[in-house]
């Protein structure tokens, strides 16, 4: 990645195969494996551990559920569903513009003018990218 493409989510895709869709500002990837495969692919990446950097996050944010995870300075993403959901998501807390609440969803604005509608609550979206947006700012 460029520093003028960066990652905004990851979303599981709903169909026969398991797939997830890597939404970038420019573009968009489809891994032909499950989400958790694709975050330990990306960690690798950037030669990090899973399973480190969710204990380091753990240990500084106190938090034990839907840990954020540090991948680099523009990079730290928050799950917004818990692991046996069959839709999950990733969502990258520093390229987040806004939050808008919609009934019992949020809408997320991200840098350059894309939006994902998730079904979680307002408050539990700005609490996850605070607490993202904490750790980044930390390990940075």
């Amino acid at each position: 990645m460029s520093n003028l493409t960066k990652i905004l989510y990851f979303k599981t895709a709903i169909g026969p195969e398991i797939l997830t869709i890597c939404q970038c500002t420019t573009h968009q990837f489809i891994y032909p494996s499950p989400i958790n495969q694709t975050i330990n692919y990306i960690l690798e990446k950037h030669q990090r551990s899973h399973k480190v950097q969710l204990g380091q996050s753990k240990r500084i944010l106190k938090i034990k559920k839907l840990v954020p995870i540090y991948i680099d300075y523009q990079t730290t993403i928050f799950p917004v569903k818990p692991q046996r959901s069959p839709i999950q998501y990733y969502i990258n807390a520093c390229t987040i513009n806004g939050l808008k609440s919609k009934g019992s969803s949020t809408i997320i604005y991200f840098d350059n003018g894309t939006f994902i509608t998730v079904d979680a609550p307002y408050i539990f979206i700005y609490k996850k990218w605070q607490e993202s947006l904490t750790l980044s700012h930390l390990l940075s």
